[in-house]
């Protein structure tokens, strides 16, 4: 009956009691324990979704105001805001009318800038940056829930890299704004 349970062991885990590998398992066992114990309670990234406030689940985004001379921005911005709070998961998109909670925001700078130029003094890379005003409001009573917050993105792009490294580093850019949002709304409450 023992040799039933060893050969029963060593089929499902590939283990063979007695080798090296079992070895290490067993003088390894309390590490391996503390992991999956961490797994099991949820230590890690990802696992489970952000805080947020106490009745606060469903959230609309109207289009950013745009104080900048840059065309659309408002509305590359907002769609990448939507689109990061589609896949955070943590609150619930819905219209202005059935929210919670409205993410208002205004683009107050925008600039492309030269930042390394080569011995030429010709522009090798540039810097792409953007700043927001950013606030959460109570739809339904109009209280701050988070105060007007500036928040900025930035990303870098070099002349080789023609107009696809543009968009690239105004991507770049969209998506720090995008974290920094989705850090204070869910949970700087």
């Amino acid at each position: 009956m023992q040799d039933a349970r060893v050969y029963n062991c060593e089929q499902r885990t590939g283990v063979r009691r007695g080798s090296r590998s079992h070895a290490v398992l067993k003088q390894n066992l309390p590490l391996w324990i503390l992991l999956l114990a961490c797994v099991l309670s949820g230590c890690g990234y990802g696992l489970t979704p952000g805080r947020v406030k106490p009745g606060l689940e469903s959230v609309a985004v109207p289009y950013f105001e745009n104080e900048t001379t840059e065309p659309e921005l408002e509305v590359s911005l907002t769609d990448a805001i939507i689109a990061g709070i589609v896949a955070d998961r943590t609150l619930r998109l819905t219209e202005e009318n059935q929210a919670d909670a409205l993410i208002l925001g205004k683009i107050t700078f925008f600039k492309i800038q030269e930042v390394f130029f080569a011995e030429n003094r010709q522009a090798q890379e540039y810097e792409v940056r953007v700043a927001c005003e950013v606030s959460l409001v109570d739809r339904a009573t109009g209280d701050v829930i988070v105060k007007p917050t500036t928040i900025r993105g930035k990303g870098d792009y070099f002349t080789d890299e023609g107009p696809e490294g543009e968009e690239n580093a105004r991507k770049e850019a969209a998506d720090e704004l995008v974290r920094a949002i989705l850090a204070l709304v869910i949970e700087e409450w």
